[in-house]
């Protein structure tokens, strides 16, 4: 018998069952969580090949503050916290020279000379090719975020601590432009092409413009944006690159090491945009992103180039009528966390990226060969890898390969198994089932200027069904029961031994679960989970050490049973519980997993009272008797003179411990209201016997 105030019927019909993913990478934010080197991923989602790139210098520093061209081709560069200088040309890259102070986060050239202006000295410095330091200015900034160069005089945007602050700079003396009290610093700057300057700030994120007639500061837009990092003029229109975040980044002097693979996640505020304001001073968001933050603009080849972090890559915005077309692209990606800066070379573009600190040429030619690796793919917690669907167009001269591999860590190490051979558009993978997977596009063309087009990948796989997996079975003691509600005839708590009172809390257990205590109940937790997050049910067993096994349940669906042991013979028993993912897994995919428990004990015949007498000595009634029970060991013992209070007491050798109990108590005289004593045992199944004595007589055999 159970004790259930409810049952839901079977209904035949149609049920989850486990799952048989599909990722299709068609758009453009399926493939932002990819690793890219040498293709260009579209608005539309389209891979092509990319401008080429390559890797011309490294910097032992992790981080590349500011670069300014050399004048002859070359580039200054400084680097670290510690004012370091460095000076590529001829294709390498060497130390030019240090000025004490704080990080140089800008630069500038003067001649043959560079400006410097490390944080926290309030000073220009001067240093000449071939590394001398002099003083150039004091200036009121204490943190200088960006330099230009007007004439013999030098244009300093920054911090100080009254608010940010604009300095014209002349050798031995300065004088502020401007300054906005409500903001903390300028942080970017350009000229405006009339004799002014285009102005970004960090606090309110505001775009100004310094006017030299009537030295006039005016606010062109309060963008929704913490700072202006960024700035670019192209045909009369301003790019604006805004931030969140990113100056207190910069102060501490620790950018953000590049970030692992990521997903795209729609559903977080935007870090960054590139904002465009006309001539008419109209504002237009042409590019935003929840996850990469914008470290530099540049105007090149009819395009908008954007440097990010922290994945270092390169987007690109048409000017013109083809933005319409094509807004936007990831053109290249440095491998590096920032791209934070870019100079003209030649007809080529050099590209500054940090974490670590490298120095990248990217060329208008187009490369010969790309690759993309997808993002990471996961079994829940296992899968079988299908087959995956290429649909690409591949000119003559051009094609593309499909890759695989899997492992059993989130990031691809030595232990994941290697690429596949190239596979054929709906081939199978000959992979064993792992937890995670990826695969790799490579595209390549050896005519110039003809690229494949991949349009979409489709990729299926199937989750492993695993089987259940058991931490064990929770045997409850003898009475306790439990069910959805309490049993109708639940005979209260007053009675129930305090053992199983510590277990029946006063509210419900595990939601709607309800304890309460019955005479012969016996009830049981299930500890078990399903690593597919399958339902379960139950099939549970009663094992008695001897005779035939009994069917108790065939599909229980609780995580507890419990189930009215009166009709069955005492004795010693095992349950067996059978756990089956059948109602969420395929039918011929579901997996079992059973659970035996140690042997526990149904009795429901009391212990039996024997040789028992009650005879005088001295001030006291010595009280004698033998308790037994044939199925469990005694668990207590107590006498009565009036049937209200009870003394408990221990057997002659003091410890319940078999089956078997004698008891001799010598009892105070005038505790006692008669000549009559009652007596009572218990067995550890909470059955209880009692028996009478008269004082000078032996009771009857019980």
């Amino acid at each position: 018998m159970r004790w259930m105030t409810f049952l839901l019927p079977a209904v035949m019909g149609v049920t989850a069952l486990a799952d048989q993913p599909t990722a299709t990478f068609s758009g453009f934010n399926d493939w932002l969580g990819s690793e890219t080197h040498g293709v260009r991923i579209g608005a539309d989602g389209r891979l092509r090949l990319a401008p080429n790139l390559r890797r011309v210098g490294q910097l032992p520093e992790g981080v590349i503050w500011a670069a300014v061209p050399d004048g002859s081709g070359g580039t200054y560069l400084s680097a670290g916290t510690d004012g370091k200088l460095f000076h590529y040309t001829g294709g390498q890259v060497k130390p030019l020279g240090q000025v004490k102070g704080g990080i140089v986060f800008a630069l500038a050239r003067l001649g043959q000379d560079l400006i410097v202006a490390p944080t926290g000295e309030g000073k220009l410095f001067r240093v000449s090719p071939t590394g001398d330091v002099k003083p150039f200015a004091d200036i009121e900034a204490r943190i200088v975020w960006a330099l230009a160069v007007e004439g013999d005089a030098v244009i300093a945007a920054g911090g100080s601590e009254k608010g940010a602050v604009l300095v014209q700079a002349r050798s031995g003396s300065s004088r502020r432009l401007t300054e906005l009290a409500d903001e903390t610093a300028f942080t970017a700057l350009t000229p405006d092409g009339q004799g002014g300057w285009y102005l970004g700030s960090h606090g309110r994120g505001l775009v100004l413009r310094y006017s030299r007639q009537g030295d006039r500061l005016e606010t062109l837009m309060d963008t929704p944006f913490e700072e202006v990092r960024a700035l670019a003029v192209a045909e009369g229109q301003l790019y604006i690159g805004a931030d969140n975040g990113l100056t207190p980044k910069f102060s501490t002097g620790q950018l953000e090491r590049r970030e692992g693979y990521l997903q795209a996640d729609t559903a977080v505020a935007a870090r960054s945009a590139v904002i465009r304001l006309d001539k008419d001073r109209v504002p237009e968001t042409l590019w935003q992103s929840a996850q990469s933050q914008v470290y530099a603009l540049t105007v090149w080849k009819g395009q908008l180039l954007v440097g990010t972090g922290n994945r270092s890559r390169l987007f690109s915005l048409p000017l013109g009528k083809a933005h319409d077309t094509d807004p936007f692209a990831v053109v290249q990606e440095l491998g590096t966390a920032q791209a934070t800066a870019f100079l003209p070379s030649g007809g080529d573009l050099l590209v500054v990226g940090s974490n670590p600190a490298e120095l990248h040429l990217l060329s208008e030619a187009q490369a010969t060969e790309g690759t993309v690796e997808s993002r990471i793919l996961k079994g829940a917690p296992l899968a079988d890898w299908g087959r995956a669907y290429l649909d690409a167009e591949t000119p003559t001269g051009t094609n593309v390969e499909f890759q695989f591999r899997t492992g059993s860590t989130e990031t691809p190490d030595a232990t994941w198994s290697t690429w596949t051979p190239p596979l054929r558009s709906g081939e199978r993978p000959a992979l064993p089932p792992s937890r995670f997977a990826q695969f790799r596009l490579r595209l390549s063309s050896t005519r110039g200027g003809a690229t494949p087009t991949v349009e979409t990948v489709t990729v299926h796989w199937a989750h492993r069904n695993l089987a259940p997996v058991w931490e064990g079975v929770d045997i409850m003691p003898p009475g306790l029961v439990i069910t959805r509600t309490a049993p109708p005839d639940d005979i209260g708590i007053e009675r129930v031994p305090l053992e199983t009172q510590k277990l029946i809390p006063a509210l419900g257990y595990m939601g709607a679960e309800k304890r309460s205590f019955r005479r012969g109940g016996q009830s049981f937790i299930f500890r078990v989970n399903d690593p597919n997050a399958d339902a379960l049910q139950f099939a549970i067993r009663l094992l008695p050490d001897r005779g035939a096994p009994m069917w108790l349940e065939k599909a229980w669906k609780e995580k507890f049973f419990s189930f009215d042991t009166l009709p069955v013979p005492d004795g010693r028993y095992r349950l067996e519980v059978t756990a089956s993912d059948a109602p969420t897994a395929a039918f011929n995919a579901a997996l079992t997993s059973t659970w035996r428990t140690a042997p526990f004990i149904i009795d429901h015949t009391p212990p039996a009272i024997s040789e028992l007498s009650a005879v005088s000595e001295g001030e006291g009634v010595r009280l004698r008797f033998v308790a037994r029970d044939e199925t469990s060991t005694l668990k207590e013992a107590a006498i009565s003179a009036d049937g209200e209070h009870w003394l408990q007491i221990v057997p002659e050798d003091r410890v319940f411990d078999q089956k078997d109990e004698r008891f001799d108590v010598v009892v105070p005289r005038d505790s006692m209201r008669g000549d009559r004593i009652l007596v009572k045992v218990a067995d550890q199944s909470g059955n209880e016997q009692t028996a009478a004595v008269t004082l000078g007589a032996a009771g009857a055999k019980r």
